[in-house]
């Protein structure tokens, strides 16, 4: 098992996901990203790009701050999974708290792509109807 310190692309992966949490700096979050970025969720199961993914992540934030606490991680060359847990309570006191996993893609020190898998029920509840 690595850490996300143990190499370049998994330092990247994690710090993007920190960003995104409470306190995190969106915009540094968002220079991470190539230009082809591209998003996917188990949720909506349809590709998203960098811009839809910024006014998710806005919309999201919106309504729950979030932490991520660290499972573990793999690597192999530009491909990079992370498996955390998820932690937020939204103002009227809904609480999102749910395993997922993240595979990103990472090209010349950018991340070309994020998948992520968590609970979708949840996710729904929560956040509302997912972006498509």
């Amino acid at each position: 098992m690595n850490t996300p310190f143990d190499d370049p692309q998994a330092e990247l992966a994690w710090m993007f996901l920190q960003c995104l949490c409470d306190g995190g700096d969106i915009d540094e979050c968002f220079e991470l990203l190539s230009d082809d970025f591209t998003y996917w969720s188990i949720a909506t199961r349809h590709p998203v790009g960098k811009a839809a993914w910024r006014d998710e992540v806005d919309r999201r934030k919106s309504r729950v701050e979030l932490s991520l606490d660290f499972i573990q991680c793999f690597n192999d060359g530009d491909c990079v999974v992370i498996e955390a847990e998820i932690d937020g309570r939204t103002a009227d006191g809904l609480r999102y708290d749910t395993p997922a996993v993240f595979i990103f893609e990472t090209h010349d020190g950018l991340i070309v792509s994020l998948r992520e898998y968590s609970d979708t029920e949840l996710a729904a509840r929560v956040f509302g109807p997912a972006i498509a």
